[in-house]
């Protein structure tokens, strides 16, 4: 067993260390290692590995390296957990004894998924615009008679796919200003019931259209904020935009705004498709969609600068959701920010 020095310097790494006996039973382990395992309580004693543990296969590598006296490496991925780990077994310095090394490389992994599909989604909304324009300027260059109101109408398109180009181009630089810190906040003291009311009516066109009911329910006599008002407008115009767009005729929006403890909570609440539970950790994702969405007009960069605007308010912002039932977007904003 380590001395208590050693434990302490053991207690202060990332990785997880087990020290088990020759019968696969628990000596010591660190912090780290249980909380990737989500042990709770003292294993430390006469608990086996696996019993800790719970996952046959990284017992199947200690039994290896136990009976062969040999290290072993393996990476693995728990069953039922989108949880990926790096784990090293070898023989301790006392006799009967091994040592288990676990690195959690599911961050790790999640970020690189990410930057993967970041990097496809980037491609197909700048590859459909594209593509298009191209597709013009050939026809326009094949040197066939186009009477005027085809060359009209090709001439709107290119705007309307050019207007789609620039759109993106400023979110993502928008983006990457909020990302990095960059866009300073404009702060004003401002009354929460006229800021809401501004944005419900200038999207209620869009919801008499569509013949959506919008229900609006304001606490009475909230506290003023400091806060940057076009900036907390985009985020209330992101999400109900949503709302709406994701919303079947006949459906309703409702939009509740009231004291939360130290907080004022907006809720954005609707009767529409909803968003499949796999999908709910990375709405708030760049670029990220839905995928029975995937066609939509949006950019998918509203809600990733949402998140990131409330953010640099001091306020959190989430999601619930049942698909084909709805969905409802929270977010919070500090009374002292």
């Amino acid at each position: 067993m380590p001395d208590t020095g050693y434990l302490y310097l053991l207690s202060l790494i990332d990785e997880g260390i087990f020290v088990l006996g020759e019968r696969r039973e628990i000596r010591y382990m660190n912090q780290a290692a249980a909380r990737i395992f989500g042990i709770e309580d003292d294993k430390s004693g006469n608990t086996s590995f696996i019993e800790a543990v719970r996952d046959y296969e990284c017992d199947a590598l200690v039994k290896k390296c136990i009976s062969t006296g040999v290290p072993q490496t393996a990476a693995v991925k728990i069953r039922g957990k989108n949880q990926y780990l790096d784990l090293k077994v070898c023989p301790g310095a006392e006799t009967g004894s091994y040592i288990v090394i676990v690195k959690d490389l599911s961050e790790k992994r999640h970020l690189e998924e990410i930057r993967r599909d970041f990097i496809s989604n980037v491609s197909h909304e700048f590859r459909t615009p594209i593509s298009s324009i191209k597709l013009i300027a050939e026809t326009l260059d094949d040197g066939a008679p186009i009477d005027g109101e085809v060359y009209k109408d090709f001439l709107q398109k290119i705007n309307v796919e050019a207007d789609k180009l620039a759109r993106m181009t400023d979110e993502l630089t928008e983006l990457s200003r909020l990302e990095n810190s960059e866009q300073a906040l404009i702060k004003d003291t401002l009354k929460i019931d006229i800021l809401v009311q501004q944005v419900v009516q200038r999207l209620q066109a869009q919801s008499d259209r569509k013949e959506l009911t919008l229900n609006l329910d304001v606490e009475p006599e909230l506290p003023d904020l400091i806060i940057d008002q076009y900036r907390i407008e985009q985020v209330l115009l992101n999400i109900i935009h949503n709302a709406i767009k994701f919303t079947a005729s006949g459906g309703s929006i409702s939009i509740a705004v009231k004291k939360q403890g130290n907080e004022i909570l907006f809720a954005v609440s609707d009767t529409g498709i909803g968003i499949p539970a796999d999908e709910l950790p990375r709405i708030f994702e760049r670029f990220y969609k839905v995928n029975k969405a995937r066609d939509d007009e949006g950019t998918g960069l509203g809600l990733a600068i949402s998140r990131h605007i409330v953010t640099a308010h001091g306020g959190k912002i989430w999601v619930e959701s049942v698909e084909g039932k709805g969905s409802a977007f929270f977010f919070t904003l500090p009374m002292d920010f």
